[in-house]
């Protein structure tokens, strides 16, 4: 059953609200859609109307069909290994790329000439030598990538303008989970250089409920502690309310509230997997599924495809891939907007700061 604690529900509210800052509600409708198509009727073969006999048969061949399924399983976990192997080829290449965005070596002329190029190219007007690397090369696929762009505000780019890479690690064996790393220049923003998004992984059919096996499924994701310098937290923004006090004659306090704000860096604080035991509302399911999609996106696309981002290449593609499903989307998004409206800014602390006497006016 649901935990029913008042400590329970209100850490529940508060990592919805911290990760509603973060949501694109066309991406979450879509995924809610596919949590609803993978709602599977399943009848037992007693219920069915068969003969005995064939009964008997059907459950012989689920029992092949678990048996398939843990195969299945095995494979996805292989395909795992042999993901971390291959991440040991592309990690001299995502170095170079590094280095290269981030102006700490030129390339040589014959890695400047794509296949098909000529290796003389004209000096254009706006050519600027002084300039180094590639910049707001992070900042700009986040802009370029619809996902993305939802989650960045304005007062983000700025921080995200010192991004100097988003690289991919994964833990030990038997682990299927995955890192990511957000590596920062030194900013006015926060003392960190590394920000971590951790994702926990398994594929494990249930003996019991095969059916629902689709492949390696979240266990839950850690974020983890931004350190702020002082008057620069972008997920938080103070408001200051006038306020009547109780029982005054014509005074009034002002309260000054601190509550959360949009941010991409919202997702450094994602909601937490509720216990095994406890049953999970549509909304926090629909929250912990959109946290994992971003992940995944980052992590499969965004990471691997970086320079395409950038020229916006893949991004036209995708576009006109949404396109295809914006029409299904549509009615879905309403609901959740209002939600999300709702649930934007939530009171994290609030202090009387000071009280300011009015005298009353004589009629």
């Amino acid at each position: 059953a649901l935990v029913s604690t008042q400590s329970t529900g209100k850490k529940e509210s508060e990592d919805i609200a911290n990760f509603n800052a973060i949501q694109d509600p066309n991406t979450l409708a879509a995924l809610q859609d596919k949590l609803g198509q993978m709602n599977i009727k399943r009848a037992d073969s007693d219920t069915l109307d068969l003969p005995v006999a064939i009964r008997k048969r059907v459950n012989a061949i689920k029992n092949i069909q678990l048996q398939t399924t843990k195969i299945e399983a095995d494979l996805y976990k292989e395909v795992h290994k042999l993901e971390i192997e291959y991440a040991k080829k592309y990690a001299p290449l995502y170095e170079r790329r590094m280095q290269i965005v981030n102006g700490e070596v030129e390339p040589s002329d014959s890695e400047c000439v794509m296949p098909g190029e000529e290796e003389n190219v004209t000096p254009q007007d706006n050519d600027n030598e002084s300039l180094k690397g590639i910049p707001e090369f992070w900042l700009t696929i986040f802009k370029n990538t619809e996902i993305l762009s939802e989650m960045c505000m304005p007062h983000d780019e700025p921080i995200l303008e010192s991004l100097q890479d988003i690289q991919v690690s994964f833990p030990p064996a038997p682990s299927m989970g995955f890192v990511l790393e957000f590596l920062f220049a030194e900013n006015e923003y926060f003392e960190d250089r590394v920000l971590t998004k951790s994702y926990e992984m398994k594929s494990e059919p249930d003996d019991f409920d095969p059916v629902a096996f689709d492949g390696p499924e979240i266990v839950g994701s850690t974020g983890c502690t931004i350190n702020w310098k002082k008057g620069k937290n972008v997920t938080q923004k103070v408001v200051k309310k006038k306020q009547r006090m109780r029982g005054g004659k014509g005074q009034t306090r002002i309260i000054q509230k601190t509550i959360k704000e949009n941010s991409f860096f919202n997702f450094f604080s994602p909601p937490q997997m509720p216990a095994e035991d406890d049953m999970v509302d549509e909304e926090l399911e629909a929250l912990l599924t959109t946290d994992f999609e971003i992940g995944q996106y980052i992590r499969e696309r965004i990471i691997p495809k970086a320079v395409w981002y950038f020229t916006n290449e893949v991004a036209d593609i995708e576009s006109d891939l949404d396109d295809v499903d914006s029409e299904d989307d549509a009615s879905s998004t309403s609901d959740y907007d209002d939600d999300l409206e709702q649930n934007e800014n939530i009171v994290a602390n609030e202090t009387v700061t000071d009280v300011q006497k009015e005298e009353c006016k004589q009629q």
